[in-house]
């Protein structure tokens, strides 16, 4: 996810990583990367060529900075990743970044892939929920086993309602 947020603001406008990094954890400060992680993923980047060094900076006395900017097969593997996190979202989380960047995709095909990630998530947990029907029946589960699936189902539940929110903010 680091490496999209690098990609995406390098998409945006060309700046330097101290700078990118700075707004990741302003954007978002739930995101826990160290410094070494995400000059790390910022080098992996340079090395594939995804991004390269435009100019260098001199302030006073301050290190010099390397600004960078995005490559074309930059952009074409940004927009590559982006479809990426609807098709293979696990969690509510995987979509953070990605709904940032959304200007740099066809919103329709997004759309309509997330539309598709729904109703696997909706037909995943109506099976689940008739099984646990099912047990319960039988008196075959625990209180705490049922308490625990309860949160399951909530949890899952409310993600299902922001999915369909984040499918109406694409649209």
């Amino acid at each position: 996810m680091i490496r999209i947020y690098i990609l995406g603001m390098l998409a945006h406008s060309v700046d330097y990583p101290y700078n990118i990094r700075k707004k990741l954890m302003n954007a978002q400060p739930f995101i826990k990367i160290s410094e070494g992680k995400f000059y790390y993923d910022f080098e992996a980047l340079h090395k594939k060529n995804w991004i390269e060094p435009v100019q260098k900076l001199q302030e006073g006395s301050r290190p010099e900075k390397t600004l960078y900017r995005i490559t074309n097969e930059g952009r074409g593997h940004l927009v590559e990743e982006l479809y990426l996190c609807f098709q293979k979202y696990t969690e509510v989380a995987d979509l953070y970044i990605a709904i940032h960047f959304l200007n740099y995709i066809n919103k329709e095909e997004a759309a309509s892939i997330l539309k598709q990630t729904i109703q696997k998530e909706k037909e995943k947990w109506d099976t689940l929920k008739t099984k646990k029907e099912e047990k319960e029946k039988y008196n075959t589960v625990s209180d705490s086993s049922q308490l625990i699936a309860s949160h399951a189902f909530d949890k899952a539940e409310f993600n299902i309602k922001w999915l369909e929110r984040v499918l109406e903010f694409i649209k």
